[in-house]
């Protein structure tokens, strides 16, 4: 447990998370999402994609492998849950970019990536805005998975909070 908690073990775990963020990024702008996604560089985006796809998954798997065994670092809990997050405003992020035709002021991937972001910081700003019924469906889904996310960050940080002292009950002396 106490190696845990060294500088290096801090590096690779903040290292590991980075690593899935950027995976997230390449994922979301490499996978063939329209057709014409899938005319420019079908092969180098599909060894591209598999790539990343690859090293997101062992990512997760090897972080949330270490969560499980046993009590671990908040900074590995949380690490974890960032990583999950990633990958969940880049999965809505394409599903939103695929059903573009379905909001206004959704155009590009980068639209795509600004709204989920933004839903997920329960922010919108009402540039973007679902006209479909599908669109406000699959909205929805995400400001239920991001409440459960929001959540379990929450959970995590204040479970990690160490109690409070007794409060000392003075009796006055006679």
């Amino acid at each position: 447990m106490g190696e845990d908690r060294t500088p290096l073990r801090r590096l690779v775990v903040w290292g590991e998370a980075l690593a899935a963020f950027v995976g997230g990024a390449v994922v979301f702008f490499a996978i063939p999402v329209r057709q014409s996604d899938v005319s420019s560089g079908y092969a180098a985006r599909g060894v591209l994609l598999f790539l990343s796809l690859s090293v997101v998954t062992a990512i997760l798997l090897r972080q949330a492998r270490r969560v499980a065994h046993g009590r671990r670092p908040a900074a590995e809990q949380i690490a974890l849950l960032l990583s999950i997050v990633d990958l969940v405003v880049v999965f809505f992020a394409l599903l939103y970019y695929a059903r573009a035709h379905e909001f206004t002021g959704l155009t590009t991937r980068l639209d795509a990536l600004y709204f989920s972001v933004s839903t997920l910081c329960t922010v919108g700003y009402g540039d973007i805005v679902p006209v479909a019924t599908w669109a406000k469906v699959l909205t929805t889904v995400q400001m239920v998975f991001d409440l459960v996310i929001v959540t379990s960050v929450l959970t995590l940080v204040l479970s990690r909070r160490p109690p409070a002292p007794p409060a000392s009950r003075d009796v006055p002396s006679r």
